[in-house]
């Protein structure tokens, strides 16, 4: 009913004789039922008249012919912005590149160069095809009060990227360790950052999450000092200890020689004791590499050097006559 009441509407335009639609109002419901069914009487009959189809699409036609020159002032508009935000993009470009700012930030920059350029060029746009900016510009401010109480965690993940930009605690291609997870750091996103781990898996950290979290960035200084840990055991002489470790990690080709490497008494454990070596490494992004070269490379002189290093122990010793009548029978 509602489509035939649309074309009644459409035909009584189009269409000098056919009946009007009475404007709504406060009317008796028997006299408007008569009334539509009169247009829709009227209208069945128009319907039939190959004329009425000729009036009704001249009339679309015209209305069509008039609404191209809207329609390439839109389109005009829209081009112009397109431009602009090209031009922009590579000033502000050429701008963060000479500043040397963060690559994270560039296409941050840009990425909020263009929304902002394109949108002015849409409302312009509208404008032009005859929608109230005003109205469309309120509805959207309603729209995006709706969605910020309904995204708090998503706005709390970008205030949080705002604030890793700003402060900076790791850059693109830095290592680091955040929330459990150590990897190299691909992407600062205003949503969420991303870190490639060692087993090659890209994970994805709420901005929010890191800000919480504590932060070690590894490569941060240009030099970075690795610790060994070793158990050898109590019966072994610390010096030849220092002698072959210090040996077998002095000749590797990412650790330097000034400062020297060194190793040093961490803890006295339960079953043996606990040194550490300590290296300083040429660059730090290599650090889970050197890491595990260095512990085969301490493994391997040990057991050459014929130093033991034990295994934990634990030693049950029962005293007296009583506690040895009580202990279980050996199996047979």
């Amino acid at each position: 009913m509602r489509g035939v009441a649309a074309w009644t509407v459409l035909l009584a335009q189009a269409v000098p004789g056919l009946p009007k639609p009475t404007p709504a109002g406060p009317v008796v419901a028997a006299a408007a039922r008569a009334a539509q069914a009169a247009r829709e009487r009227a209208l069945l009959a128009e319907l039939g008249r190959p004329s009425a189809w000729g009036r009704a699409g001249q009339r679309l036609l015209d209305r069509a012919v008039d609404f191209l020159p809207a329609l390439g002032a839109a389109l005009v508009v829209l081009l112009v912005f397109y431009l602009l935000y090209r031009l922009a993009s590579r000033l502000l470009q050429g701008l963060l590149h000479r500043t040397h700012a963060d690559p994270a930030v560039q296409e941050i920059g840009l990425k909020l160069t263009k929304f902002f350029i394109l949108a002015i060029g849409l409302v312009m746009a509208a404008g032009q095809l005859g929608f109230q900016i005003a109205s469309v510009l309120a509805g959207l401010g309603i729209v995006g009060l709706a969605v910020g109480l309904a995204a708090q965690d998503t706005l709390a993940n970008l205030m949080a990227g705002i604030t890793i930009l700003w402060d900076r605690p790791f850059r693109i291609g830095d290592n680091v360790t955040v929330a459990g997870t150590f990897g190299t750091v691909q992407e600062i996103g205003l949503r969420s950052t991303r870190i490639l781990t060692t087993e090659k898996i890209d994970a994805i950290l709420p901005n929010k999450t890191i800000i919480n979290e504590k932060i070690l960035n590894h490569t941060r200084t240009p030099q970075l000092r690795l610790g060994i840990p070793v158990g050898i055991g109590y019966g072994e002489d610390l010096e030849a200890a220092r002698r072959v470790l210090t040996a077998a990690v002095a000749g590797h080709p990412h650790v330097l020689a000034d400062p020297p490497p060194r190793m040093v008494v961490k803890e006295l454990g339960d079953s043996s004791v606990v040194v550490e070596v300590r290296v300083w490494l040429t660059d730090p992004h290599l650090e889970r590499e050197v890491q595990l070269d260095l512990l085969e490379r301490v493994k391997t002189a040990l057991d050459e050097a014929g130093i033991e290093m034990p295994f934990p122990t634990h030693t049950v010793q029962i005293d007296g006559p009583q506690a040895a009548s009580q202990a279980p029978p050996a199996s047979q």
